[in-house]
């Protein structure tokens, strides 16, 4: 009896501990890395997706970060399609 008891007691405050700790690993970074993102802090960079069509290259899209339109290119790619991504930068 005094056996399960301790082993409940145990048993509960790891399982306190553990979500604890997790919550406390759950929270967003502090710091921004700049360098990693260092084409969407520019303004004015847009991203154009071009798709080859017929000896020719079209515009598919345009989009404002660089992962977007790499995650577009990569299903165009799937697709059987020759797609690149053109950097447009404002003025």
């Amino acid at each position: 009896m005094i056996r399960k008891l301790i082993l409940s007691a145990v048993l509960a405050t790891g399982a306190v501990a553990g979500v604890t700790a997790n919550t406390a690993n759950a929270a967003p970074p502090i710091g921004h890395d700049h360098d990693h993102d260092r084409d969407r802090d520019r303004r004015n960079v847009r991203f154009e997706v071009q798709v080859r069509h017929r000896g020719h290259w079209d515009t598919y899209g345009t989009y404002r970060d660089r992962d977007d339109a790499q995650r577009v290119v990569r299903m165009l790619e799937r697709q059987g399609r020759d797609a690149r991504i053109e950097v447009e930068r404002g003025r």
